[in-house]
Order: structure tokens, then sequence, then C-alpha cells
């Protein structure tokens, strides 16, 4: 094998590396939400210890328009379901340069959520 060759494989492999560990960034920790252009307020996703790609969210006590409602998210895919505590769906955000974009359904309003 020529060193090229030797190179290219290399650089490939440090590339895809570099993409898997990205792609598999965990969705928990605390995130700040907003919704249309009000100030973002706290949400905290943690995983359940059987699926880590579902949890408990916790919004803070200031988030706004029934957002203080979410209490279960979901991870389909690229995608995030913000859940209320009973099952029903709040919102759908899909992911976006490593935040959340998407809509609440009941009015359609923007929602986002940010490192």
């Amino acid at each position: 094998m020529t060193k090229i060759g030797s190179l290219a494989i290399g650089a490939f492999l440090a590339l895809s590396t570099v993409a898997l560990a990205r792609a598999e960034e965990p969705v928990t920790g605390v995130w700040k939400l907003s919704i249309g252009a009000t100030d973002p307020c706290t949400l905290t996703l943690s995983s359940d210890a059987a699926d880590p790609d579902a949890g408990a969210a916790t919004p803070s006590t200031q988030c706004p328009g029934g957002l203080n409602s979410i209490g279960r998210w979901k991870q389909r895919g690229s995608s995030i379901q913000l859940l209320s505590p009973s099952g029903d769906m709040i919102a759908w955000l899909k992911e976006k340069n490593g935040s959340y974009q998407g809509s609440r359904l009941t009015d359609g309003q923007k929602l986002a959520l940010d490192r």
C-alpha cells in the first residue's frame, strides 16, 4: 500500500470516528427552552435506567405558555418528542446544528432547545 493510500484510509477513519462521537452526544442534561420570542427557561432531561432514549423532563417554574406541563421526553432518530406526564405529545423537535427546533402541537408556536 502506498503512503497516500494509507493517509487516505487514516483520514477517513479519523473523520468517521469524529462523526460517530457527534451523532452519539447524549440528549440528557440542562437545556434552554424558548417559545416564540420569549426569554428561555430551563428544561432538564434525564434518562430512564431502562431506556436511555427516553426519560423525565423537568421544566423550571418560569416556563411560559403551558410548557411547565412537560414531564417526559423521547428521542426518535434525530428528533425529540416532549410529552406530558400522562404521555400526550406537547411538541416535536428536530435536531439542527446541535440544537432542536420545532413547534408546539396545540397552536403551532415555534419552540427551540439550545445548550
